[in-house]
């Protein structure tokens, strides 16, 4: 009984996972839940009382997932080059399953600030990383210019999930489709990792604001 009980408590969050990530918190309905996870709505209600508590379940495992994959890639023993291609085209592949998680990060953040984040510890997530020791290390042999990791993790970031998020403004300026326009994100694992890599071993500080004025 136990195991028939955990069984639909997965199929409704399997279930709110597809309908969320597919229409959004607010184009989400229970009713929409409960009909994909083939039970009634009193089920949902039993296992969740509310939207809210149905979604901040499926939010915190889709982030502890992407969470994961990303510690193994941020702390591989391997070339620099090679660990910033690995994490964009992953990070890339994520986030074009999960096109709306971006979009419900920004409002679970709205609501609770960096309260959950604190609760996974992603400071020192980055600040332990391997990645952060591989950057100031290649730095000191003076084979690339010093940076602050996190520039560096917000520069992949940034670069894949604004062309997702504003994904129907590029299609109408590019004139694309859903293929071209994946066809489009699969060069830009190529791009960003190549434009972070020209940036990093340019080896010269960019010029303060009183050297430009």
């Amino acid at each position: 009984m136990e195991q028939q009980g955990q069984d639909t408590e997965q199929k409704i969050k399997a279930a709110a996972r597809k309908v969320f990530l597919e229409q959004g918190y607010e184009g989400a309905k229970i009713r929409q839940i409960a009909r994909e996870a083939g039970v009634n709505l009193a089920m949902v209600n039993y296992y969740f009382r509310s939207k809210d508590q149905l979604f901040r379940s499926i939010y915190q495992d889709i982030f502890r997932e992407f969470m994961g994959r990303m510690a193994i890639l941020l702390n591989e023993e391997t070339p620099l080059e090679v660990k910033i291609w690995k994490i964009v085209d992953r990070y890339t592949d994520f986030i074009m399953e999960n096109q709306q998680l971006p979009l419900l990060i920004l409002a679970e953040q709205r609501k609770e600030g960096p309260r959950f984040m604190k609760e996974l510890n992603v400071k020192s997530f980055i600040n332990d990383s391997y990645l952060k020791k591989q950057l100031q290390e290649e730095a000191k042999k003076g084979l690339i210019r010093a940076v602050d990791p996190l520039q560096v993790i917000l520069t992949i970031m940034g670069n894949i999930i604004f062309p997702i998020m504003a994904q129907s403004i590029v299609c109408y300026v590019g004139d694309m489709d859903e293929i071209s326009f994946r066809q489009l994100m699969e060069t830009r694992k190529k791009i960003i990792p190549g434009m972070i890599m020209a940036y990093l071993r340019e080896g010269q500080s960019l010029p303060s604001q009183q050297e430009l004025t």
